[in-house]
């Protein structure tokens, strides 16, 4: 990515048949996200998104310009595009674990991972 995306909204797959709850990143973690993924290992493949019931992963979707372009977040596995990531710490999901409003952390808090 060039240029620093305009937005990024998070969404926590975690709903079947009713939206799934969103919210913004602020620019400053924005920026530290885009750190994160950027020291993330590239793997041929990893595991593709999940299915069934309860938390299956978070969207992020940016957006530049006209432009978006979305990162799929589930445990160690990262999907951004074609491109695929491992991290084994799960570095990124725990960030957007922390960066979830609190009252949304409240509501989810028995299908969220430890």
């Amino acid at each position: 990515m060039d240029q620093l995306p305009d937005r990024a909204q998070v969404e926590i797959d975690v709903f079947s048949g009713r939206p799934n709850p969103t919210w913004e990143l602020g620019r400053t973690d924005l920026t530290v996200l885009l750190g994160l993924l950027q020291k993330l290992s590239k793997v041929k493949s990893a595991a593709g998104a999940a299915n069934g019931l309860g938390f299956r992963g978070f969207k992020v979707n940016f957006l530049t310009g006209g432009t978006q372009r979305e990162l799929y977040v589930k445990g160690s596995s990262v999907i951004d595009g074609a491109q695929r990531f491992s991290d084994n710490h799960k570095t990124i999901e725990k960030f957007l674990l922390a960066k979830m409003p609190p009252e949304l952390h409240d509501q989810l808090v028995d299908v969220l991972p430890h």
